[in-house]
């Protein structure tokens, strides 16, 4: 149960991405420390949900464990990456084909919504438990559908879209974002038969946490801590469109004779 994986390809994803961030930002002139920081904070949010005992649990034992890893790649690994990249990254990233195309907020809402569904329809979650190409290929799908999602939520890469979205807008497209993942935990919750038969057959760490308990843990934890980056993005996006609205207000005020 404590065993540590390690997964050659995992590593090798992490070190490419982080010379990646470091050849972009020597590239630029607005890249700052804080760039770093959130950007070094998604990739150890990435080595820990792919390289530590949660992984292990999570593949053999626990689909609520499983749950908490993919809400670490897909909701919050994204954002902290995306919020390391200055406005000058983004714009020689959206010059790669496809990039910007992608990252339209429709486009994103699309991926985000499909990767969330399909991964976890009975037939593919347990598929990817019995293959691990199948499964590397899961977590991919989800960091990159977790930063389509959020590109268009955050004032960086938001900026470098064809659609500038008001800030209700954003508020409104954030909502949206939640209702994928809401079926989908709405399903586990409620469900009153087990969904996934890796798990009906999974050692019990806990032998009162039953498949069926497990399953509807599973669903609580996508409901509760998926929302919870989703809710701090939108707290962001409100406070400064408070912000700039009540500087115009004083603006105007301070104009009148």
């Amino acid at each position: 149960m404590s065993e540590w994986p390690f997964d050659v390809s995992v590593y090798a994803g992490l070190i490419a991405l982080f010379l990646g961030h470091a050849w972009l930002a020597g590239r630029v002139s607005d890249a700052r420390r804080k760039h770093s920081l959130y950007f070094g904070l998604g990739l150890v949010t990435l080595w820990f949900a792919l390289e530590t005992p949660l992984d292990t649990i999570s593949d053999h034992y626990l689909d609520s464990v499983h749950m908490v890893q993919h809400v670490l790649l897909g909701f919050v690994a994204p954002p902290l990456m995306l919020l390391g990249l200055s406005s000058r990254m983004v714009g020689q990233i959206v010059r790669v084909p496809g990039v910007r195309a992608l990252t339209e907020p429709v486009p994103a809402q699309v991926i985000a919504g499909v990767v969330m569904i399909a991964w976890h329809l009975p037939p593919l979650y347990d598929a990817t438990l019995a293959s691990e190409p199948l499964h590397i290929l899961e977590h991919v799908t989800f960091i990159g559908a977790g930063v389509a999602m959020y590109w268009p939520m955050l004032e960086a890469t938001s900026a470098h879209a064809y659609w500038q979205m008001s800030p209700g807008a954003k508020l409104l497209y954030m909502l949206l974002a939640t209702l994928p993942q809401d079926g989908v935990a709405l399903a586990l919750i409620f469900s009153r038969v087990p969904f996934y038969d890796y798990y009906v057959h999974a050692p019990r760490l806990i032998p009162s946490l039953t498949p069926l308990i497990d399953q509807t843990v599973a669903g609580a934890v996508l409901m509760t801590f998926g929302k919870a980056t989703i809710v701090v993005a939108a707290i962001a996006v409100f406070y400064r469109w408070f912000a700039s609205d009540h500087r115009a207000d004083q603006a105007h005020a301070i104009a009148r004779p």
